[in-house]
């Protein structure tokens, strides 16, 4: 074999033998580089809370009067719910003058149609008056929240009210109501809206379950989880911090007949970590009575189905929203035990 053919020959077993190992190596090196990004993902680095607002204020819950139950727990498949052992406490801003918050307040009250000036019932509580139509606007202009109310319960054209508006035109009435005064916030808008229907009788307002019974509905506005995934609970089960009672008058003015915002804005930008209790802790404080019932049951025995994690709608003057566990049972008994580790919250 000549030198020429010879070289030849071991240059095309190079290309061959070299192109396949490059290209095995090239494999190897993409699987190992897959292999340690799913590694990162399902072992992500800890990173310790960051614990930045300090000491946090305790929750407040409203007063109410209840006997600590006997607790037992029956989960499915027998498996105790789990969670991350921290979470985030999300940061609210507030006027800090009440000279400032009362100029908002005002122009809250003339976008609602209330042109008259108003007068101090509490600290920071004002109330405006319409005499046209009759209504009254009550607002916190510290907390932003405000109460309207037309005297239903005494109209007799409404009590009469043969028909309410359906789902769909009862949700556009009331959102309608909120944009007008610029209270139809992003996070009520993408929450969720649910409807129900109710009777004015005999000097009371009850609940009913079919629209034909119905002389007004209710739009109760959720707010949009957080994180898309975090629930924001309201005190009272089944109703929502914000709200419009609807009645089926054809008269304008007496359209809206109620109206109640409690609403804090949150910004959900701007967060710290916390450590939260275990779930096993939180069993603790819910069987020692360290919770709140946000729906009580008469039985004193009361068996735990679930277990959530969640945010309490912050309806006080408060500056954070901070995360609770939800206790389910039987018989619609729902329970909120703070979530925060109580070494960070002040004393």
């Amino acid at each position: 074999m000549s030198s020429l053919t010879y070289t030849a020959d071991i240059s095309r077993k190079l290309i061959k033998y070299g192109g396949s190992g490059l290209i095995a190596f090239v494999l190897l090196w993409s699987i190992g580089s897959i292999s340690i990004k799913a590694y990162k993902i399902a072992h992500p680095k800890y990173i310790p809370a960051t614990v930045r607002y300090g000491a946090l204020p305790k929750i407040v819950f409203p007063e109410k009067q209840f006997e600590k139950k006997n607790f037992s727990f029956e989960f499915t498949n027998d498996k105790t719910p789990t969670f991350s052992d921290q979470s985030k406490v999300y940061i609210i801003y507030r006027s800090t003058t009440k000279i400032l918050a009362l100029e908002e307040g005002k122009k809250i009250a003339k976008q609602f149609g209330f042109e008259s000036d108003p007068f101090e019932v509490n600290e920071g509580i004002y109330e405006f008056k319409d005499s046209k139509t009759n209504k009254t606007l009550n607002i916190n202009v510290l907390e932003g929240d405000f109460k309207l109310k037309y005297p239903y319960l005494e109209d007799q054209s409404i009590l009469e009210t043969k028909t309410v508006p359906n789902k769909n035109r009862a949700i556009e009435i009331a959102s309608s109501f909120l944009e007008s005064g610029s209270k139809y916030t992003a996070d009520l808008k993408d929450g969720e809206k649910k409807i129900s229907y109710w009777k004015i009788t005999d000097g009371t307002l009850k609940s009913v379950l079919a629209q034909s019974e119905a002389n007004a509905v209710r739009v109760d506005f959720y707010r949009k989880n957080l994180e898309d995934k975090w629930e924001i609970l309201s005190p009272q089960n089944g109703e929502a911090s914000v709200s419009v009672l609807i009645s089926g008058s054809e008269t304008n003015e007496k359209q809206i007949i109620e109206a109640n915002f409690k609403y804090a804005d949150i910004d959900r930008e701007s967060f710290s970590t916390y450590p939260i209790k275990t779930v096993k802790q939180a069993m603790e404080n819910l069987t020692a009575g360290n919770y709140w019932p946000s729906s009580d049951v008469n039985s004193k025995d009361v068996v735990i189905r679930d277990i959530t994690l969640a945010y309490y709608e912050p309806i006080t003057l408060t500056q954070y929203v901070q995360p609770i566990y939800v206790f389910k049972g039987d018989n619609n008994f729902i329970a909120f035990v703070p979530a925060v580790l109580d070494k960070y919250i002040a004393k």
